[in-house]
């Protein structure tokens, strides 16, 4: 899905224009497990998906085996595949993971990064605060908003220069949306002004102050994840996992 995760050999067309059936599986589960319509702990049975697609078991079977790389799916031994587990640690955890490899990756950014890479974040931004986020996740607005939010925060890092620091942020982008998907984006509060904390973002990254770029890309996360977290705190517990085991 686009701007939901990061560019992978298998969801990109081969020479041609033509598509592999595992690719075309790739990108249909990671979607569907991204916005949890196959929600957390989902058992994932080949027979079934490979029917509900159209495609052949074998390459079901390859694409799940691919997405456990991605922390999408688990393997278990002897009893196949089934939908990562999300909880409220983990959250938190890959929060601060993604503030460990965002922020190195902006300082990088800011350090190399030429006039072109400013107009690029300047553009993105600008595109961001055209589109309308919405509380109704399937709806075209929210399509608009996804790619848009995507976009913007690949910009900031685009020119790191370092391969590996853009994987691991892309593959940490697509698990974060996947925690804001599971119901509790409608249940943010409606007081914070993301746009307003982007635009900040913005001028501190152009403006080449690292530090106080690095320390606003911090708070934005963590904010998030504080607003998710307290969505889900009236259900006692690691609500997150309750609410997966309710679907």
């Amino acid at each position: 899905m686009e701007g939901m995760g990061i560019p992978t050999a298998e969801t990109n067309p081969r020479p041609g224009g033509a598509r592999t059936q595992t690719s075309i599986a790739i990108e249909r589960l990671r979607e569907e497990i991204i916005t949890g319509k196959l929600p957390p702990n989902e058992k994932l049975g080949v027979k079934a998906l490979a029917a509900r697609y159209g495609l052949a078991t074998s390459s079901l079977r390859e694409a799940l085996s691919r997405l456990v790389t991605d922390a999408l799916v688990v393997a278990e031994d002897q009893r196949g595949f089934r939908v990562s587990p999300v909880s409220r640690s983990g959250l938190i955890d890959l929060t601060e993971a993604r503030v460990g490899i965002d922020c190195l990756a902006l300082t990088r950014s800011i350090e190399y990064g030429d006039v072109a890479w400013e107009s690029q974040v300047i553009g993105a931004f600008h595109r961001l605060s055209r589109c309308t986020e919405t509380t109704e996740p399937n709806s075209a607005e929210a399509a608009f908003w996804s790619n848009a939010h995507a976009e913007f925060h690949q910009a900031l890092i685009a020119a790191c220069r370092s391969e590996w620091l853009l994987y691991f942020s892309g593959l940490m982008y697509q698990q974060s949306n996947r925690y804001r998907l599971l119901n509790a984006f409608s249940r943010q509060t409606a007081t914070r002004n993301a746009l307003h904390e982007h635009e900040a973002l913005m001028h501190a990254t152009v403006s080449r102050e690292s530090t106080r770029a690095c320390e606003l890309l911090a708070a934005h996360f963590r904010e998030t994840t504080r607003q998710l977290l307290e969505a889900y705190a009236p259900a006692g517990g690691d609500a997150f996992e309750s609410d997966a085991a309710r679907r």
